[in-house]
């Protein structure tokens, strides 16, 4: 028994030293990442510890990417690894697991501007917002379709928003959720005078990103004003919709 283990480790050590030098190069190589949009400029180091610098999604830039992985998460049934994402859009932490039938991701982290989305007006674009996430968890299945999420979420755009019209209204809050198989933020807040704003942050199953805005309460002026930038007439309130055009996106 005692020589039985002894081999059992040597194949295992052995199975280690050949798995950790795989340059993280090759591995992307031959993942079919290309396929779905994905590209990269530089990839580092290997599969266990590795960075991707000039990472793009479908032709638009994505920032850069370290990665350093257990190789003992295998006996888990997947690949754990940390996750450092910078770019220019924002940054973020996390904890990633990759199985067969499952990605789990857990303390989830980030810094982001959304005025780097596709899927935001333009005069809100020009705003701008920080979103900042923390400790939210992510479970997709095999297919990408998001299955679970939980975490909070904080948003400035309607502060910033109110500034412009000398108005002082709420940083937003809401929980990351999953709805029709993709990742939605839904954040809301309320004014001081009974305002009340309702903003939706949404992917959608070809990767691209939308965003709704609700509001009700607000006095004449700033709904007149709102009115000049696209807010239509919705139930008690107003809604501005958008969504990144398939044409705006770059091969």
């Amino acid at each position: 028994m005692k020589r039985l283990a002894l081999v059992i480790v040597f194949v295992i050590a052995l199975v280690f030293g050949l798995c950790s030098g795989i340059p993280l190069s090759y591995a992307m190589r031959n993942a079919g990442l290309v396929q779905q949009g994905i590209g990269w400029q530089q990839a580092r180091g290997t599969i266990w510890d590795g960075q991707i610098t000039g990472l793009s999604y479908r032709g638009k830039a994505a920032g850069a990417v370290d990665i350093n992985s257990s190789p003992l998460s295998l006996f888990r049934g997947g690949i754990a690894s940390d996750v450092h994402w910078i770019g220019q859009a924002g940054r973020a932490r996390l904890q990633m697991i990759v199985s067969l039938s499952r990605v789990n991701i857990s303390g989830l982290s980030a810094d982001v501007d959304i005025s780097r989305f596709d899927g935001i007006h333009n005069e809100l674009r020009r705003i701008g917002g920080a979103l900042k996430i923390s400790n939210a968890t992510l479970r997709f299945d095999y297919a990408g379709r998001c299955i679970q999420a939980s975490g909070t979420a904080q948003l400035d755009l309607v502060r910033r928003l109110g500034a412009q019209y000398g108005r002082d209204w709420p940083m937003l809050s809401g929980t990351p959720a999953c709805v029709d198989d993709a990742i939605q933020i839904p954040l809301a807040g309320d004014g001081a005078n009974g305002e009340r704003f309702e903003v939706t942050l949404r992917t959608l199953p070809d990767g691209r990103t939308g965003m709704d805005v609700h509001v009700e309460g607000l006095d004449a002026q700033a709904t007149a004003a709102l009115a000049t930038v696209g807010f239509t007439k919705s139930g008690n309130g107003y809604t501005l919709r958008q969504e990144a055009a398939l044409a705006e996106e770059k091969n």
